[in-house]
């Protein structure tokens, strides 16, 4: 590894100590690590509260759902627990997932909730107990009642948007047909709008940048004298000393005058040969190292580890952010960028390599740096004041002249010194031995110290100007949305898909049995995920699936998050007998332009060769070969799991947070039954709303829901059954 001129090696100064790290980028992967998901067994109700919050507005409701049972069964309850407890139990389920122990937990939520006085929960919860009953009474094959599903949808309406939005995210796929098309009427433009509020295409971005790293001054080597040096010095100074001595003890001994000013003379050459020697040896130098610095003089830097644990993979990184920002930067007017950059960025990948790769710190987190300096080096490109410094360390002709007049000099008083009498032949022979020890190691060691206390004044300059950058960097990650945020931006996401997918296949709700909105991350797009929280990526493929009578609509688009834009529509339908299976496997995934491809286990001779990355998937398997796959992210340590979590916790949540969890009840009872699917789903919700009904379950009553458990009221303290 190359060194500019003046700095032998680094040394990180200041802010050279590496702080807690709450966001880090391992390979393609950013993490931040703000506490979202994390929760102790010994931590307070308040702490828990607001984990198992976190991860119900996170999409993983199940995790959500366990957290606040616990909380009930401990006795920490309230109308807020009981009703997002509530919203657990059915997020992310359908209507053929319902059953005894959901119909349990519902119970409990609502005894819960009628043990305190009414407040905005409870209304919130009697509005998902309206619904419900609407719904169950639809299923029963009952006609719609008119009154009360007008009712309900008045009581929905009532309530705060923040809990409108709560109610059909995660009732979504319990709520259908008439119900869903009168909710519909300004629930569509209500989920438009949101799904690009909150300035999305401004925020969302910042959740995949890791948190910067700090600032790092690149410290200078103190210029080190070598005692061989120092001897040569000291040994030409003696021989001066000598030099004077001599002359002077020769003086009333013949014609001295001559000898005198000869040694005048040659003292005075030495000093201006010193004096402007030294001023051209600095300047020299301060204009090697800057033109190091500037990338005026090319310095190539290899692709490989400078030793000192600093991996070769950290390297690469940070030479490819280098050429990607400085290619980002570039002026939109006529140049050779490229050309004209090369020898900066070379030695910017230098500099970075050696601030940073000893630092625990992960590549991505120096990207706000070098994007900085690849725009302070276009601003300079397009001024035209990047090389401005060599003009004013170039010698002037006239230290040039002063330079060869001491030189001049010098030589003329030896002469005249040597060309007096014998006794100044002797000093004049010390003054050439002292002035050639002397003047080359004088020159070069106070040229090196001023270039070194000017090195050091401009690092500080610099690390002050990179500081100020890196507070204002700070400021614009400042609004880096949630990963809740991230959460209900894609929910609403999945909410409009559908709306577009029915309008587009010209369907209403009521047409639709059930339906499945799943999603992939796209191979080229950015991940980032909290701790202990699902992946959130930059583009997603999504698919909805709209079951009808006649059959199976899919429809599948692509996804721009950080926008809400979709492109590239594909469309398939196919009968119910047509569906051979529907599964979740571990297959083979290579990636080739930014396209992912399954690698079946048959084409492999039964097994992956270790160039295929392993990821689950859920496939649905027609009767003519073809499939339908989503892939979810399969967690691997060292590379997608931080120390502190769970790996097969985490496999878990990706499957849930993609909707492949419920969409395998639906879809594996439709490969299992074929066009019976539609009768037998019938039919099974029709016996689960005569049991949930006989059950206790929630009925409308004059006014509105008020006896949801029937004439024995709410028992005294619910027994939550522990979630499966």
């Amino acid at each position: 590894m190359n060194f500019p001129p003046g700095q032998s090696g680094p040394v990180a100064q200041d802010n050279a100590h590496v702080d807690q790290q709450i966001g880090v980028n391992f390979g393609e992967t950013t993490f931040h690590n703000n506490g979202t998901y994390y929760v102790n067994q010994e931590d307070p109700p308040e702490r828990k509260f607001a984990v198992a919050l976190n991860h119900l507005r996170g999409g993983t409701a199940r995790a959500a759902e366990s957290i606040f049972a616990d909380l009930l069964r401990n006795g920490h309850a309230s109308t807020q627990t009981a009703y997002y407890y509530a919203l657990s139990v059915f997020s992310e389920r359908s209507l053929n997932e319902m059953g005894d122990e959901m119909y349990s937990r519902y119970r409990d939520a609502n005894r819960t909730a009628a043990r305190f006085p009414d407040d905005e929960w409870r209304a919130a919860l009697a509005v998902v107990a309206d619904l419900l009953s609407c719904v169950w009474r639809q299923e029963s094959g009952e006609a719609l009642d008119q009154t009360a599903l007008t009712k309900a949808i008045d009581n929905f309406n009532a309530l705060s948007v923040g809990r409108q939005i709560e109610i059909t995210r995660h009732l979504d796929m319990m709520l259908g047909g008439a119900i869903q098309d009168h909710l519909d009427v300004v629930e569509a433009q209500r989920v438009a709008e949101a799904r690009v509020g909150g300035g999305r295409a401004r925020r969302a971005w910042k959740f995949f940048e890791p948190v910067p790293a700090k600032p790092r001054l690149l410290g200078v080597q103190p210029v080190n004298v070598p005692t061989a040096t120092w001897a040569r010095i000291w040994l030409g100074v003696a021989a001066f000393v000598i030099a004077v001595i001599v002359a002077l003890s020769s003086i009333g001994s013949g014609n001295t005058a001559l000898g005198l000013v000869a040694l005048v003379v040659f003292g005075a050459g030495v000093y201006g040969a010193l004096r402007f020697g030294l001023d051209r040896e600095f300047r020299a130098r301060k204009l090697a190292w800057l033109d190091a610095e500037h990338g005026y003089t090319l310095q190539r830097q290899a692709m490989v580890s400078p030793g000192h644990w600093v991996s070769t993979d950290f390297v690469r990184q940070i030479h490819e952010q280098v050429d990607a920002r400085f290619s980002e930067a570039r002026p939109h007017v006529e140049g050779q960028w490229q050309a004209a950059t090369e020898g900066v960025r070379e030695y910017l990948k230098w500099r970075f390599v050696i601030l940073y790769g000893n630092a625990q710190l992960k590549a991505p987190m120096v990207n706000w740096l070098i994007r900085w300096h690849a725009k302070r080096v276009a601003d300079g490109w397009l001024t035209g004041t990047r090389f401005g410094y060599r003009a004013g360390l170039l010698p002037s002709s006239q230290t040039i002249v002063l330079f060869r007049v001491g030189v001049a000099a010098a030589v003329a008083g030896f002469v005249g010194m040597a060309s007096s009498q014998a006794g100044y032949v002797g000093a004049a022979v010390f003054a050439a031995v002292g002035a050639f020890l002397v003047w080359r190691p004088v020159v070069q060691v106070y040229a090196a110290r001023q270039l070194h206390t000017e090195q050091e004044a401009a690092g500080r300059r610099l690390f002050a100007e990179e500081q100020q950058g890196y507070d204002a960097w700070l400021a614009v990650l400042a609004d880096r949305p949630s990963d809740a945020e991230m959460a209900v931006w894609l929910d609403l996401d999945k909410s409009h898909l559908k709306t577009s997918a029915l309008r587009r296949a010209s369907l209403a709700n009521r047409d639709v049995v059930a339906h499945v909105v799943l999603t992939e991350g796209d191979p080229s797009a950015l991940r980032a995920r909290e701790v202990g929280g699902p992946m959130r990526y930059s583009k997603y493929v999504v698919l909805v699936f709209l079951l009808t009578r006649s059959g199976v609509r899919e429809i599948e688009v692509d996804l721009d998050f950080l926008n809400a834009n979709t492109h590239d529509e594909r469309r398939t339908s196919f009968r119910y007998d047509a569906l051979a299976s529907a599964r979740v496997s571990e297959v083979g995934v290579r990636y080739a332009d930014n396209k992912r491809y399954i690698v079946r286990s048959d084409d492999t001779a039964g097994h992956l060769d270790k160039h295929t990355l392993r990821k689950r998937a859920f496939r649905l398997r027609l009767l003519d070969g073809d499939d339908i796959s989503v892939v979810v992210e399969t967690y691997r340590r060292q590379i997608d799991v931080t120390e502190q979590e769970d790996e097969a916790r985490l496999n878990s949540l990706a499957l849930e947070a993609s909707g492949i969890v419920g969409a395998l009840h639906v879809l594996e009872a439709v490969a299992a039954e074929g066009r019976d699917w539609i009768a037998r789903e019938q039919e099974r919700r029709r016996r689960r709303s005569e049991d949930w009904r006989r059950a206790g379950g929630p009925r409308l009553l004059g006014d509105g829901l008020r006896d949801p458990f029937g004439e024995d009221g709410p028992e005294a303290g619910p027994e939550v059954p522990e979630p499966r």
